[in-house]
């Protein structure tokens, strides 16, 4: 028995609270206790030619194979040879397009940075409600928001007080986002 990982024991309580999970979960979809559970879908199971306790459903089908779900006869053993593969593999997350703007740190509106001032996010519900400025110019920050089809823009706080009161913008715009 190896000194270092997990052992038998620990495996053998997995396994109980696992089974236990599986049958709670069927007791409460069924509206049923859970020793009707065992005793409904209780079967033997045989792996590799040993018989386990385990839980068995099959769902008969027209003109198809059943449908077979099984919990348990999963045998704890160790094998003593068998390999370890236990290589990371690497992934390449790609980030999405708020991620990238927001790591920018940089207002969008009136180009701060965050040397100058805090990034902060300005969300909206839903870009119908900017549709509210009929009769009048859309502010800044709205005509951003629309051009771009979305729903946060990042800001610096500055920014986003004003936007969040209704106050007009106290900083430009630089001349870098301007084009």
């Amino acid at each position: 028995m190896p000194t270092k990982g997990i052992s038998l024991y620990t495996l053998g309580k997995l396994k109980w609270t696992m089974e236990v999970s599986l049958t709670k979960t069927l007791a409460m979809k069924h509206k049923m206790s859970v020793r009707k559970v065992y005793k409904k879908y209780r079967a033997g199971l045989d792996v590799n030619g040993k018989k386990y306790k385990g839980l068995q459903i099959t769902v008969p089908r027209e003109e198809k194979k059943p449908l077979v779900a099984t919990g348990g006869g999963i045998p704890l053993t160790w094998d003593v040879t068998a390999p370890i593969e236990d290589e990371l593999k690497q992934y390449a997350w790609k980030r999405s397009e708020l991620e990238r703007r927001i790591l920018s740190q940089i207002c969008e509106p009136c180009g701060a940075t965050r040397m100058t001032a805090q990034i902060e996010v300005h969300h909206i519900w839903a870009l119908k409600d900017l549709e509210k400025y009929t009769g009048r110019e859309k502010p800044q920050w709205a005509q951003i928001m629309v051009s771009r089809r979305r729903k946060t823009l990042a800001l610096c706080h500055t920014c986003h007080m004003d936007i969040q009161h209704g106050r007009p913008q106290r900083r430009t715009v630089s001349r870098s986002q301007t084009g």
